[in-house]
């Protein structure tokens, strides 16, 4: 009689498991690989890699258009406007991902005389398949298939990352070379991994209104949440110039991306179980709310963690170059988990509720907070400033979420 039950909480736990796995295997490789280049470059030439990065960042949000998401969603739930037809994203995706990528090569081109062009070229190629092996994972998980999206992730993060340390090891750590080997490990894995691709249809040679239609909320909020965690360091640039501290606060933001990855696992499951009691109010609105309180307390810790232990494991991994400069950043964003995790939760919640649309104008007044305070804090604080801007932000947006959400997460 025991079996049962324990076979069941393996069923139950195992994806989740397996999830949390590939999440930690990929963040512990992308911080591998971030610790080698900031070492191998130095602040400066880390800071212009990071300056590439995230103008790449900005260009996938208009190639992926809010597809991805809608996909998910879609699959794990159909909704009414578009039961008959979300069978059609995947190609439709696909098919817009396709001209992007080419128009966006082009425009990289032309303007090689103002920016990095071949590095930019590579970027772009190297997020195209990035946003092609969202489109994947986005199939899987919008199907409860956790564990077969799990190991396609983890297929496609040790390729990619084997290539990267061999283009580092043959050619040296130079932005191009290294977008170009991520994207080509990527697309490798896809390539081994078509037999599992989402069902394509016959492409429609005309524009696919009702798709951009019901896409454009989630990318209004991919647009307005990047510009929210990356503007700070085209500001950086624009205000202060190529300078070592901005490689500083490069490293310490890429420790608290790091940790928010660590979430996505559990934000994605909670969104498909939120999505599917989205019907039962009363339920719906005690799992969300139980989630958000529990998110507030994991952010806590790691703000105590931060404050503690933040700077040594900063010289740990990057050496005192980085961690002269990074105490105060470092404190600073960690106390901003106590915020942004809950955030990150209730925007699932947002999402699986279909109320997308007010979130993205909710973040849309938070990056602009976000660039008024960065370039009110910058000048006067410095790179401390961006870090304090960053803490600010996500405390009123945190505000906002409860204020709107008050009913149904709270009442």
């Amino acid at each position: 009689m025991e079996l049962a039950p324990r076979a069941a909480f393996i069923k139950q736990v195992a994806p989740l498991a397996m999830q949390w796995g590939v999440t930690v295997y990929s963040a512990a490789v992308s911080l591998g690989l971030s610790v080698l280049f900031a070492r191998s470059m130095g602040s400066s030439s880390f800071g212009h890699y990071t300056y590439i990065y995230v103008l790449v960042t900005v260009l996938v949000l208009m190639q992926d258009v809010g597809f991805n998401v809608l996909l998910m969603r879609e699959r794990a739930s159909p909704s009414a406007a578009l039961s008959t037809r979300y069978l059609e994203l995947p190609s439709t995706a696909l098919m817009h991902l396709l001209v992007t990528t080419s128009v966006f090569m082009l425009l990289a081109g032309a303007l090689h005389l103002w920016v990095d062009g071949p590095a930019l070229m590579a970027g772009i190629f190297c997020f195209a398949m990035i946003t092609l092996t969202q489109w994947q994972s986005s199939w899987f998980k919008g199907a409860g298939n956790f564990e077969r999206d799990a190991q396609f992730l983890f297929y496609g993060r040790t390729v990619s990352a084997l290539l990267v340390l061999g283009s580092v090891l043959i050619a040296g750590a130079a932005p191009m070379s290294i977008f170009f080997a991520w994207g080509l490990g990527l697309g490798l894995t896809l390539a081994c991994h078509f037999k599992h691709f989402p069902p394509l249809r016959r492409i429609e040679w005309k524009v696919p209104v009702w798709a951009y239609r019901s896409s454009v909320s989630f990318f209004a909020v991919g647009l307005a949440s990047t510009l929210y965690h990356h503007i700070d360091i085209v500001i950086l640039r624009h205000l202060l110039g190529e300078v070592p501290a901005i490689g500083q606060y490069a490293v310490a933001t890429r420790i608290q991306d790091g940790l928010m990855a660590l979430a996505t696992p559990v934000a994605l499951m909670l969104f498909r179980r939120m999505r599917i009691l989205a019907v039962d109010g009363e339920e719906g609105s005690r799992f969300s709310r139980n989630s958000v309180v529990g998110a507030a307390f994991v952010g806590l810790l790691l703000a105590v963690g931060g404050w503690v232990l933040g700077p040594w494991v900063v010289g740990l991994l990057f050496g005192s170059d980085y961690s002269d400069g990074a105490h105060t950043i470092i404190r600073l964003l960690f106390t901003g988990l106590i915020f942004a995790l809950p955030n990150y939760v209730m925007e699932q919640h947002a999402i699986a509720t279909q109320q997308e649309r007010w979130f993205a104008k909710s973040l849309i007044i938070a990056v602009t907070v976000n660039v008024a305070l960065n370039f009110t804090l910058i000048p006067v604080m410095g790179v401390d400033g961006a870090a304090l801007a960053t803490m600010l932000t996500e405390i009123c947006l945190c505000a906002a979420l409860c204020v709107k959400l008050r009913r149904t997460l709270f009442g």
